[in-house]
């Protein structure tokens, strides 16, 4: 998982960790852990998450595969 790429799609997308918990069902205090690398997302939460954030399929792999 590389979670500095995704910070980056994050603030590239204008999306803050309110909105993002809120589009995969989480607490924003779970969503900070997730994102802090302390709790890992589950399949379901990350495609969620990539279709959120609008992501291709390459971005999805580059991100949440590597």
């Amino acid at each position: 998982m590389n979670l500095p790429k995704l910070k980056g799609i994050i603030r590239e997308k204008n999306k803050n960790y309110v909105q993002c918990a809120n589009a995969i069902g989480k607490s924003v205090a779970s969503f900070n852990s997730k994102m802090n690398g302390r709790v890992s997302f589950g399949i379901d939460e990350l495609e969620d998450l990539g279709n959120f954030l609008e992501m291709t399929d390459e971005e999805k792999t580059e991100i949440f595969l590597r």
